[in-house]
């Protein structure tokens, strides 16, 4: 098969991904699976990738599409009817408010992000170094309820390369109710990654999703 990926650990768990790893059901034929962590070590150097320097590198990470770029903030032109400066127009009685940020409260813990990246580089010296991700990215998910409580479901293409054809993404993560760095339920390290053979050798569009343990 062409690409794999990997849950290879549990890091500061609540109980949302039980441990105990095992293959899902498969469809002969259908599936093509391929891995990320392959031992418990690998899987706890990863999650300390993203945990180090107070989450910087979670922090860092941007939203990923095909393209991997963040659309511009658009700010309106006006129209015909328009009668004040470009821009946006607040409602009626909230001209002097100002907006409020939204806070990470009672979201369900089956909910979050994936993480993955190019690589890292070195920024410091060889005295005092210092690793930051090479092209961060995450992507929504959702924890999938399974006999073992170990499965997220994403994207095909936030799990598999499909830009650099290399197998699948790099430092693969699901963080739980993520939020500016926070991490209150854990980070879960990739152990083994599934989607439909299609997908992974044709990228069909039409099969855009994948499976994680």
């Amino acid at each position: 098969m062409k690409r794999t990926l990997a849950f290879g650990g549990l890091v500061a768990t609540a109980g949302l991904l039980a441990a105990g790893l095992v293959t899902p059901a498969q469809a002969a034929g259908d599936v093509a699976s391929d891995p990320l962590a392959s031992t418990g070590i690998q899987a706890k150097n990863i999650a300390a990738f993203w945990l180090a320097e107070n989450a910087a590198n979670l922090i860092a990470a941007t939203p990923y599409n095909v393209e991997t770029k963040v659309a511009a903030k658009h700010l309106s032109k006006g129209g015909p009817s328009a009668d004040s400066k470009p821009g946006i127009v607040p409602a009626i009685g909230d001209e002097k408010k100002t907006a409020a940020k939204s806070k990470n409260v009672n979201l369900p813990k089956t909910t979050g992000k994936v993480f993955f990246a190019d690589g890292f580089k070195n920024v410091g010296t060889r005295e005092k170094p210092k690793f930051v991700a090479v092209n961060p990215h995450w992507c929504s998910a959702t924890s999938v309820q399974s006999t073992y409580h170990n499965l997220v479901a994403t994207a095909g293409h936030c799990v598999y390369d499909t830009v650099s054809n290399k197998a699948t993404m790099n430092y693969w993560v699901f963080v739980p109710g993520y939020y500016q760095g926070k991490t209150p339920w854990g980070v879960y390290v990739g152990k083994t990654a599934y989607t439909h053979y299609d997908y992974d050798v044709y990228e069909d569009g039409d099969r855009d999703y994948a499976f994680v343990t």
